[in-house]
């Protein structure tokens, strides 16, 4: 691990070493190379961006991969959370101290 850390430090320190040495070299009246144009990064909260997971699939031990947009997500989590709490509330109302038939 120690030879690999060093390895790594040696070839970053040839690297800034060959880069200062490059320009040096090129002459002054040389243009300079314009940036690209670089896209606004997508806000990480847009209820329309994608976002793919891996769900569990049962009988098979390969996930599914699902991909909604983050609205939908959003929408499933709370539709998921009304169910339960449904379910548990009339699970427990309908039998009460019977047993369920």
């Amino acid at each position: 691990m120690k030879v690999l850390l060093l390895t790594t430090a040696a070839l970053f320190a040839a690297m800034s070493v060959a880069a200062t040495a490059a320009e040096v070299t090129m002459p002054a009246s040389a243009p300079e190379a314009v940036p690209a144009p670089v896209a606004a990064p997508a806000d990480k909260r847009d209820p329309n961006a994608r976002v793919c997971k891996t769900a569990p699939v049962i009988g098979t031990r390969v996930p599914s991969r699902v991909c909604m947009t983050r609205a939908e997500w959003t929408a499933r989590a709370e539709a998921d959370r009304r169910d339960l709490e449904t379910a548990q509330r009339t699970g427990l109302a309908s039998c009460g101290t019977k047993p369920c038939t």
